[in-house]
């Protein structure tokens, strides 16, 4: 064998045996990984995950799960707590259609988030979500009263 094929030969049974080596390092990495964690764990009728932030310093924040035939919204409350309050607003699960848009204000009383939804039938309708500031886990989901 010519220096050069010695060479050549030698960089590429280095390049094996790197990449045999980080294939190996990459699952210990993702276990210790919340991210992977979550993405392992996402069932297959998950379309896709959004976190939306809510207005600044309110400590609120959204996540949108968009499934196969429903959606899911969670609302994130960090302020006044030292770990986090979930709760899903069970309501938009059982809405014919999908979110299309959510935005939020702050208000005297907490967070206000307007919620539109599309139907199948392209028909949109906005519903208004009022959270409480003095208790993180209370809401009312309605449509808009505009």
């Amino acid at each position: 064998m010519t220096p050069r094929l010695t060479h050549i030969a030698a960089a590429a049974l280095c390049a094996a045996l790197w990449l045999a080596g980080a294939a190996f390092s990459i699952p210990a990495l993702a276990d210790s990984d919340p991210v992977a964690a979550l993405v392992r764990s996402l069932p297959a009728e998950v379309r896709s995950l959004r976190r939306l932030d809510g207005p600044a310093d309110s400590g609120t924040g959204f996540i949108l799960i968009r499934g196969a035939t429903r959606d899911r919204l969670f609302v994130r409350n960090t302020k006044g707590s030292s770990t986090p309050v979930i709760v899903e607003i069970a309501e938009v699960s059982a809405l014919d259609g999908h979110i299309a848009d959510l935005r939020s204000e702050a208000d005297a009383h907490g967070v206000v988030a307007f919620v539109d939804v599309v139907t199948a039938s392209h028909e949109e309708t906005t519903y208004e979500l009022f959270l409480e500031k003095e208790d993180p886990a209370a809401y009312l989901f309605q449509p808009a009263s505009n």
